[in-house]
């Protein structure tokens, strides 16, 4: 009987390590794949007592035993100390436990550097050899199961690559070119194949409502027909509900007296077995929904719905872009209105909020502000009498004492003409008159009548001259009739020439008697008064404004630089000791208040009003 149990026993222990080996090779999932590998390690090793596989857990991100052996299994709790700290090092650990004479081991699973898992073991034995032979043996068998994860994140990866270029085979279908119902119609057949749909409605956003677009392998389609209305209720509930809406057609047929939701009345109209509803979510805008169906065959998977959801947050930007494109003007202007009051009266937009309030009032301070408006005009001082010397008769210049700017008294000398001819004539018409003196006592010393009255004719004669050559002389000398300034004429470098009679040498103006010249454009005279005020700012003294009236708006327009003014004369209220005939500045005439916005823009309107008529037949 004894080598009969011999071997049976091997033969029964080989039967199970080749069960092992078959369940390792055929696994599955990662809990058969772990179980059967740590079976075929710790029947390996033989000295194993317990043993326990580790793995990350996706959902919680801890660490939990995925496979354990043997089986069934008691508390292995006092493992979980050494897995820790393989977990934590990302190395090997090795343990002793002198009480219990065993040996406990941990080492890390990782994959692409990064630490997956950790496997924990407790052998039987206690020497050094033994415990580095079992560590070697476990780094190489740890091996499997990283190749494993290795092979699962490069399915995942091709299959999210595979993912990726069908999405973007879809988004390229929507950047095609053409009309916004062409393209949706592209895509909705591009679904249908790429899922396998029995039909698929593309529907977009109007306001709080979803209205059907294009229907897959349908060109046209009766939009009042009751299957759109049915695609359409059920686009709106994914439409409100902001996610996917999923529905499969239960085993058995509900209740006539149960409310039926728009996706289990869209399944009973189209014999639908499931249906997938996704909204087309920009942000917190929802442009659209797309719904999908399938008449028989299995239910949209999570694969499909992932799809779906890449999709989704792709296409809506084109769609959106697309219909924006190809608004009418009406729609556009309502549409741009429409987000102006959405950002003036919805929630948020503090900035648009501000400057609305701050332009509301600036409109309400231009029409309802009335501020005084005043005309502006170029300004020139003149004084108001200017006294003309002139040349009182032919001759030359002898000497000149003033000159333009020069402050004079009144009978001051201003400048003398070459009197030495007149006083050769004046001696000359002297001597003419002792003459005839002479000649008229002998004629009435003889009674010579007739002499007589012709030597009295030349002695008036020769008296008159006298006179006038003696009136010449005194009017040589011009002098200044009041007190004043020269307000032009420079004789200083005209010393001995000649001049003619009656021209002008200089020009007196009074010192306290001016008058204003303001030219005043023809847009603005018809605002000017006499008796309006004013004020002045020259030149030379800007700080000090000088106020003025208005006493006369003379009706004869001037042009000038192209443009035509008319001359306004104007009284100064106070004359400021600097002030001088000849300054010019810039005076400002107060015609009365008008509106702010008035002021503003009244000359643009002037010139609008003008071209129009101009230009109108």
């Amino acid at each position: 009987m004894k080598p009969e149990v011999t071997s049976i026993a091997p033969s029964a222990q080989a039967s199970a390590e080749d069960g092992q080996w078959r369940l390792f090779a055929s696994a599955t999932s990662a809990d058969e794949f772990c179980r059967a590998w740590l079976a075929l390690l710790c029947r390996q090793l033989g000295s194993v007592s317990a043993g326990a596989v580790l793995l990350e857990s996706g959902e919680t991100g801890t660490f939990v035993p995925i496979a354990v052996w043997p089986e069934p299994v008691g508390d292995l709790s006092y493992l979980g100390k050494v897995a820790q700290r393989a977990l934590t090092e990302s190395q090997g650990v090795v343990h002793r436990d002198p009480e219990r004479a065993l040996t406990q081991i941990g080492y890390p699973v990782q994959v692409s550097e990064r630490t997956i898992g950790a496997v924990a073991l407790e052998i039987s034995v206690s020497d050094e050899a033994r415990v580095s032979a079992v560590l070697r043996q476990l780094h190489w068998s740890i091996g499997w199961i990283s190749d494993l994860f290795h092979r699962r994140e490069l399915q995942e990866a091709a299959a999210r690559t595979e993912r990726i270029g069908s999405v973007m085979e879809g988004v390229a279908t929507a950047l095609r070119s053409g009309s916004l119902k062409q393209v949706l119609f592209d895509v909705a057949n591009h679904l249908a194949r790429q899922l396998r749909c029995s039909r698929v409605a593309v529907g977009l956003a109007e306001g709080h409502s979803v209205r059907v677009a294009a229907l897959s392998d349908a060109a046209w389609f009766e939009k009042s027909a009751s299957v759109v209305k049915r695609y359409s209720a059920a686009m709106e509930e994914a439409y409100d509900k902001r996610e996917i809406v999923a529905y499969v057609r239960p085993d058995a047929a509900a209740s006539a007296d149960a409310a039926l939701s728009p996706h289990e009345l869209l399944a009973r109209e189209t014999s639908a077995s499931s249906i997938l509803s996704v909204p087309l979510l920009l942000g917190a805008k929802c442009v659209g929904a797309i719904t999908l169906e399938r008449s028989g065959g299995e239910a949209f998977g999570a694969g499909e719905r992932m799809w779906m959801e890449a999709l989704a947050a792709l296409v809506p930007p084109i769609i959106d872009q697309r219909r924006r494109a190809e608004r009418g003007y009406w729609a556009r202007a309502g549409d741009d209105l429409r987000a102006l009051l959405e950002k003036l009266f919805g929630p948020r937009h503090l900035v648009w909020k501000f400057c609305a309030c701050a332009a509301l009032i600036l409109v309400a301070l231009l029409t309802l502000v009335d501020i005084d408006y005043r005309v502006s005009a170029k300004t020139v001082i003149e004084g108001e009498v200017q006294r003309v010397a002139a040349a009182p008769f032919e001759g030359f210049i002898a000497a000149s004492y003033v000159r333009a700017g020069d402050t004079v008294r009144e009978g001051q000398v201003l400048c003398e003409l070459d009197d030495r001819d007149l006083k050769i004539e004046q001696n000359k018409w002297a001597s003419e008159k002792e003459q005839h003196e002479k000649k008229l006592r002998e004629a009435m010393a003889n009674r010579e009548m007739a002499a007589i009255q012709v030597i009295s004719a030349q002695l008036k004669q020769a008296e008159a001259q006298l006179a006038l050559a003696t009136e010449k002389i005194k009017r040589a000398k011009l002098v200044a009739h009041f007190d004043g300034i020269v307000v032009s004429g420079d004789l200083s470098q005209l010393i001995g020439s000649p001049v003619e009679q009656g021209k002008k040498l200089f020009e007196v103006a009074p010192l306290a008697s001016y008058r204003v010249i303001l030219q005043v454009d023809e847009r603005e005279i018809r605002h000017v008064e006499t008796g309006q005020t004013g004020a002045l700012v020259i030149s030379g003294i800007a700080s000090d404004p000088t106020p003025f009236s208005v006493v006369k708006v003379t009706p004869v327009a001037t042009a000038q630089d192209g443009r035509n003014f008319f001359r306004v004369e104007a009284r100064l209220e106070r004359a400021p000791p600097r002030l001088r005939p000849g300054m010019e500045g810039v005076g400002k005439i107060e015609v009365g208040e008008r509106p702010l916005w008035w002021i503003l823009t009244h000359s643009f309107t002037d010139w609008l009003r003008l071209t129009l008529w101009t230009w109108m037949p």
